[in-house]
């Protein structure tokens, strides 16, 4: 099926169909025509020239009806052609080549009924450019009618098809429109929620507007407590850096003490030791002198002197032991006292390197407390 670009194409005027355009001289025999006739049964007729241009014209009914006359085929066939086409009185009909097909048909079935089925001479710029049957013209209207009527069918059942189409395309937009319809319902359910909450977000927003102020109060409250504080806490970590101060003197009096007594202790014993080096040498000297005394002569009379000094020497050695034994005694008295002051002295170190780190610490926080209100105050 040809659409409808190709029929206007091909089928619209008679510029698109095929023509005969079978010429010859008027001198030519008509035998040799009637010949061209019979070997060509498609062809409508015949031009007829003189100097090129056309004389006359004969059609193919016109020929043989002419012919087929009694004595026709002996006065003309070994004659020119000439002699034949004047003994026709006849006027073709002449159309444009640019002429509709509808309008060419038209004008064709016009005719007188003698001449209806002659051929048409198709001109162009009133010169001819060939024949054409009126069967020819005929056919081919009928067939462009009929691919027109195709194509209107083909076109209709397309309209069809697109109303059915644009029928579904309604049903589609009747359920959307629907959908949009429950859509907007929808937004009128959420509009209203979205309001209500709106409503609560601001409470909530004056709420938390009010909070805001309670805890600004509370932080202009607890800078001045902190102020209050770093400042109680300032006098009071001097009163104990003051009491640190004075303990680490003591403790440090204390171990002087105790490394005193210490040094002392050493002393004592040192002193206690060369004493009873002194009253062995003592005792040796009076055992010696007693020695002396006994190889002595009864009568010579060193022997009482050595026996005096003897006895002197025993006294005093009783006195260095007694004396010794007295200060062993109270240098085994002092001995756990001092040891107890030393560890005390010990103990109060630790403790006050406990109380220094510690008032470093509070020192510290003291700091960090300070500053953390002198900036609340810059906010």
């Amino acid at each position: 099926m040809k659409n409808e670009h190709n029929i206007n194409q091909y089928y619209t005027t008679l510029k698109q169909l095929p023509l005969d355009n079978y010429r010859v001289d008027i001198k030519v025999s008509t035998e040799i025509v009637e010949e061209q006739l019979l070997l060509n049964p498609k062809l409508s007729g015949v031009f007829i020239l003189k100097n090129n241009e056309v004389f006359g014209i004969i059609s193919r009914r016109k020929f043989f009806e002419k012919m087929s006359k009694e004595y026709a085929r002996d006065i003309y066939s070994k004659r020119p052609i000439k002699l034949l086409i004047e003994s026709f009185n006849y006027e073709p009909l002449k159309i444009p080549l640019k002429t509709g097909i509808n309008e060419a048909v038209k004008i064709a079935l016009e005719r007188s009924p003698d001449f209806i089925y002659e051929p048409i001479v198709v001109t162009k710029k009133g010169e001819e450019v060939g024949m054409l049957e009126l069967s020819i013209l005929i056919l081919y209207q009928a067939q462009t009618f009929s691919e027109i009527n195709d194509k209107l069918v083909e076109q209709e059942q397309n309209l069809r098809d697109y109303a059915s189409t644009i029928e579904l395309e309604k049903q589609k937009v009747k359920e959307y429109a629907e959908q949009l319809e429950q859509q907007q319902k929808d937004l009128k359910k959420a509009n209203k929620l979205l309001k209500n909450q709106t409503e609560e977000l601001e409470e909530k927003q004056n709420q938390l507007f009010l909070e805001t102020q309670k805890v600004n109060n509370l932080n202009h409250r607890f800078s001045e407590v902190g102020l209050l504080l770093s400042k109680e806490g300032k006098n009071t970590f001097s009163a104990l850096s003051e009491s640190v101060k004075l303990m680490i003197q003591f403790t440090e009096q204390i171990n002087e003490i105790g490394d005193s007594f210490q040094e002392k202790i050493k002393n004592v014993n040192q002193a206690t030791d060369l004493i009873n080096k002194i009253s062995k040498r003592v005792e040796n000297l009076s055992f010696q002198a007693g020695v002396m005394v006994a190889n002595l002569p009864a009568d010579d009379g060193r022997g009482l002197s050595f026996n005096m000094i003897a006895e002197e020497i025993k006294k005093l050695s009783l006195q260095i032991a007694e004396a010794t034994a007295s200060v062993n005694s109270i240098a085994k008295q002092l001995k756990p006292e001092i040891k107890i002051l030393v560890n005390t002295a010990q103990e109060n170190r630790v403790v006050v390197k406990s109380l220094t780190r510690n008032s470093e610490g509070t020192q510290l926080a003291l700091n960090k407390l300070t500053n953390l209100v002198e900036g609340g105050d810059n906010v």
